[in-house]
């Protein structure tokens, strides 16, 4: 069973070997900043020697002369001032990747060594795309690959099939590589099936041939090659298609030049796998088979490849984000009744956004079952993150607990994990990245093979660059690659070591950390907290059908009494607190979480149910805890944590388990946040509490935002005024982002008969003002909508009341509703409609439309008094009813979201957008319908189709019912600038238009304006501050030539 101990040391006078962890980086405060200054020098000096000893005969080719002139000086200080120039940029707007407060992608300083090992080799600049351009670093290249092939369990021999890896620039190509290496592997029989019935190898299948071509068939027969069926060619064994190759050199003396000319021409590197598919009537494409939290290089790569993303099987994942059995199963099951063959089966090592490790033993042992039955097909490991992991594998027999304040305790990997990391030696092919778990430079993925023939599948040679069998560049995606990340790598293998005592030891006090981490988010709330942050993995008592509250509570507790107070020190000599924490957290060094708020609603707390305001909560969260553009204040952010979104389609009961306990509804796709802690130093002196504390500070913040837009408090409501009548309609004002008005409403209601005459007389007088009708008394509108009359206001367009206009009060009588729906999340469609929804209501002689909202963002748009003309003509009980007309000619679900080209942006009384004008005189096909259901289940039965044309009176409004009451406001300059001032009162958002709110409007390119706006007066405020550097005094003398 896993469990958590001290540093290894059998003597316990012994130091421990966190003071070695210590060595091997140059510190969150540069604390070794005097060891690494020290071997630049070195390094530097020793590249000097390296160039002036070489030809010490050849003269000085940049002479003093020339290093005394004025240009030179002048260029010289140009490279001075333009570096101090860079080196401000870095310095203020650089992510602190080696601070314990950055928790966000999988990035932490990388080790001295790969520092040292890649800056050394740069100075060298070599080019590994070819050994003469790299003699050294593509032999070292070598020695990485074996060394990583030797820490997943691979077999590194003299032989052909021996395991083999290289260096790629990241995971992803890495990933690329595999699927092309498996999309040859797997049409190579094919292929060698066309040679030997239309080209130079027919004489392999002669039936002449003294000695038959065979080949074992996936059930484990074997049967002349010739007889194989295309079914059986496209599962054959990896291995045994890897050796024929060799088998017919040893059987036939088929040397290896005369096969690849044979086989080019009928190659899917020379076809195409379309056409291959075609020559030989392969009705179903092969599928490439990946979990839900699959990386977005693995479509990528389909797409690249020709293999297509709608080939790409989402496999389902359970609770804990792992690849389910059953999905993969049951899509396994599919493919053999289909007789569709599979690429492969892909296995994520360590999830980028959970840390979740896929069941790889059991996908080796389904494929074993599959393969009886004859369905084979390659297995690869994503590890790029989860690779480097199999250090921690093998743990010592004895743990010596330690009392130095200074202790970190290793997190051993949990059953799970271990076994299935343990599997690693039977996967095909992995992918894994020393500049992730390695904490390597970038760039250095890396990608190995069990049998180092299948690299010879994805071959491209180049006659003017490769000369000799040495060549490592002829091998994968890349052309030109850096010599200095093997380097990098290699070095830091070499001095930390890929064993338990090097790479496990690190590793496994960064997974220490957390996990302790994870205590925080799972037990930072309590049940009557307004604020509620959950993990994605489950505490052991949160498991099961029905946990029991009382049970998860008391785990709780023992989590904050027996880990979170206790120092390292503490722990380690406490074995329950060690068994707990080697119970609960992820499988590796990453927590996935969310937080949920809770409001009043009636003296009670009342848990958020909307899946779209906890998003909204959890990015501001995000916002806080992260920064995106140049000169943004790295200091003030008190920790960095990254985010992801997680869509419901892929993640299923893993998203649908997640927010329950989060006490979400709905399907819509949830936003997480995600940490991951990768440094080793945050649970010395408390540091990790503080960094705690930091987030809950920063989400009790943001919480009261997203309490202030759902708590649905009495309030003033807006509506804009219709008709020429004293019988007006009202149609209100909603706001998306706001609770008490999320709806969209319509209703009837007389005016009295002074104010009438007066209300026409000013819309005769001003047609294109909106007149808005505010109620006076603060209520619900639920409230509201249900009296027969309430006292009101009117305003003209504006939020002051107009002094041509008796503003009130005065009672409207004879209130009913017309239309009403809400606007909730949990009410709106997940996508915009195909045609263009509108209300229809009114009268015969004065007919009025209002655009249903059925997705947000939206445009409110009204128009009164338009021409209708359908056939049947409609009766006058179903125009003051309502009925629904979808606009047919216009497509809302394209031009969605729609953004505002008007020439005046304060114009109101029409809206212009691209692909749609809703200004007079524009005329719309429409089909009628008795309401929305009708229209959506029914679209082949309209009760009425013809036109409407729009006349006049239009209203719009794009910028209200899209702003956010809650935008951030800078509180004094006495506190940071990302504490915000929190708006206890709301009552300025019921005016029309809110002036004191922010519209910030959702639309893509008022967005895209902002952003540039921001980023050119941040730029603006930065530059001033470097005028210091850039105006620096010229050097009056020249540098002193060397000696």
């Amino acid at each position: 069973m896993a469990y958590f101990h001290a540093p290894v040391s059998l003597d316990p006078e012994e130091e421990p070997t966190h003071h070695k962890v210590g060595a091997w980086f140059l510190g969150p405060r540069a604390e070794n900043l005097d060891y690494l200054i020290e071997r630049f020098t070195a390094l530097q000096t020793d590249h000097a020697r390296s160039r002036q000893k070489l030809y010490p005969n050849d003269e000085d080719f940049i002479t003093e002369d020339i290093r005394n002139s004025k240009l030179f000086q002048e260029a010289v200080d140009t490279m001075e001032v333009e570096h101090k120039v860079i080196m401000n940029w870095l310095s203020k707007s650089s992510i602190p990747f080696w601070s314990p407060r950055y928790n966000g992608h999988m990035l932490m300083e990388s080790t001295m060594p790969a520092i040292l090992g890649y800056v050394t080799t740069m100075l060298y600049n070599p080019n590994n795309v070819a050994a003469e351009a790299s003699p050294i670093t593509t032999q070292i290249e070598k020695w990485v690959g074996e060394d990583l092939c030797k820490m997943l369990g691979y077999t590194v021999k003299e032989s052909v099939d021996s395991a083999w890896g290289h260096i790629t620039c990241d995971g992803s190509i890495a990933n690329l590589e595999s699927i092309w290496a498996a999309r040859n592997l797997k049409f190579y029989p094919l292929s060698l099936k066309l040679a030997t019935t239309e080209g130079k190898l027919k004489f392999l299948v002669d039936d002449d041939q003294p000695k038959i071509f065979d080949v074992e068939i996936c059930e484990g027969q074997r049967k002349p090659f010739k007889d194989c069926s295309v079914w059986e060619l496209l599962n054959l064994r990896p291995l045994t298609v890897l050796s024929i190759p060799n088998r017919l050199w040893d059987e036939y003396g088929i040397s290896q030049t005369f096969l690849e000319q044979a086989l080019n021409d009928y190659s899917p590197q020379t076809m195409g796998k379309d056409a291959l598919e075609k020559k030989f009537e392969i009705q179903n494409s092969a599928k490439i088979m990946v979990p839900a939290t699959k990386h977005y290089s693995w479509p990528k790569g389909a797409a690249i490849t020709g293999i297509g993303r709608e080939n790409v099987i989402d496999v389902a994942v359970d609770v804990d984000a792992r690849m389910d059995m059953a999905s993969l199963k049951k899509w396994l099951d599919k493919c053999f009744e289909e007789k569709t063959a599979v690429y492969a089966v892909v296995a994520v090592m360590g999830s980028t956004e959970q840390g979740a490790v896929d069941p790889l033993e059991d996908i080796v042992k389904l494929r074993d079952e599959y393969e009886k039955n004859g369905l084979s097909f390659v297995i690869h490991c994503d590890a790029a993150w989860g690779g480097y992991f199999s250090t921690m594998l093998t743990l010592p027999e004895k743990a010596v607990k330690r009392k130095w304040s200074s202790c970190v305790p290793i997190r051993s990997l949990n059953d799970h994990t271990r076994r299935h990391l343990s599997a690693f030696k039977h996967a095909d092919s992995i992918s894994i990245d020393p500049h992730k778990s390695g904490y390597c430079p970038y760039p250095a993925g890396s990608l190995c093979y069990r049998d180092g023939r299948l690299r010879y599948l994805i071959t491209w040679k180049s006659p003017i660059v490769y000369h000799s069998s040495e060549e490592i560049g002829v091998y994968g995606v890349e052309g030109s690659k850096p010599g200095a990340a093997p380097v990098g790598a290699f070095l830091s293998h070499q001095v930390i070591g890929l064993n338990y005592d090097g790479y496990g030891t690190l590793l496994g006090e960064a997974t220490y950390t957390c996990a302790r981490l994870y205590c925080h988010w799972a037990t930072m709330s309590r049940p009557n907290d307004f604020v509620q942050i959950v993990p994605l993995n489950m505490l052991p008592s949160e498991r099961g059908e029905n946990p029991d509250p009382k049970k998860i509570e008391e785990e709780k507790d023992f989590i904050r009494n027996r880990i979170i107070k206790r120092s390292n020190a503490q722990l380690a000599n406490d074995p329950d607190a060690m068994q707990k924490l080697a119970e609960i957290g992820s499988d590796l060094m990453i927590n996935a979480f969310a937080v949920n708020f809770k409001y009043q609603v009636d003296g009670k707390l009342e848990t958020n149910e909307d899946v779209a305001e906890a998003n909204y909560l959890n990015h501001r969260i995000f916002t806080r805890c992260s920064a995106l553009l140049p000169g943004d204040k790295i200091e003030k952010r008190q920790l960095f944590l990254t985010s992801s979104t997680w869509e419901q389609e892929a993640y299923g009961k893993c998203a649908d388990n997640f927010k329950r306990r989060l006490g979400l509804k709905g399907c819509q796709d949830l936003y997480v946040l995600v940490n991951v802690t990768m440094s080793p130093w945050p649970t010395a002196n408390g540091f990790l509490g503080q960094i705690a504390n930091n987030f809950k500070q920063i989400a009790e913040e943001e919480c009261e935002y997203a309490r202030a837009r759902n708590v649905v408090n009495p309030t003033y409501h807006c509506f804009v005024m219709q008709g020429n009548t004293a019988d007006v309609h009202l149609v209100y004002l909603p706001m998306f982002h706001l609770g008490a008005r999320r709806y969209q409403v319509i209703l009837k209601g007389t005016l009295p008969e002074d104010v009438f005459k007066q209300y026409k007389k000013y819309r005769d007088d001003h047609p294109n003002v909106p007149l808005v009708l505010r109620n006076l008394q603060s209520m619900l509108l639920p409230n509201l909508v249900s009296q027969d009359s309430f006292m009101a206001t009117i305003t003209a367009g504006t939020s002051e009341p107009c002094a041509e206009l008796p503003y009130g009060p005065f009672e409207i009588s004879n209130v009913s509703e017309v239309y009403c729906a809400s606007l909730q999340t949990s009410a709106l469609d997940s996508e915009y409609p195909n045609e263009m929804p509108f209300y229809l209501y009114g009268s015969l002689s004065s007919p009025n439309i209002e655009h249903l909202l059925r997705a947000s963002p939206n445009v409110q748009l009204s128009s009164e008094n338009v021409q209708l003309i359908v056939q049947p003509p409609l009766t006058v009980e179903r125009l003051s009813k309502g009925v629904v007309a979808l606009f047919t000619d216009v497509r809302e679900r394209v031009i969605q979201p729609m953004v505002c080209t008007n020439e005046d942006a304060t114009d109101q009384s029409q809206f212009k957008s691209r692909g749609f004008n809703f200004v007079p005189e524009a005329q719309f096909r429409v089909r009628i319908y008795e309401d929305w259901n009708f229209a959506e289940q029914s679209p082949n039965t309209p009760i009425a189709t013809g036109t409407i044309k729009l006349v006049d009176r239009i209203f719009a409004n794009w910028k209200v019912i899209n702003a956010d009451p809650c935008e951030p406001v800078p509180r004094k300059e006495t506190k940071p600038d990302y504490y915000y001032q929190v708006p206890h009162h709301l009552d300025a958002a019921a005016s029309y238009p809110p002036a004191p709110i922010p519209a910030t409007s959702t639309r893509a390119s008022e967005c895209k304006e902002a952003h540039a706006r921001l980023i050119a007066q941040k730029w603006k405020d930065w530059m001033i501050d470097l005028q210091k550097i850039v105006l620096e005094p010229k050097r009056t003398t020249p540098r002193t030539a060397r000696t």
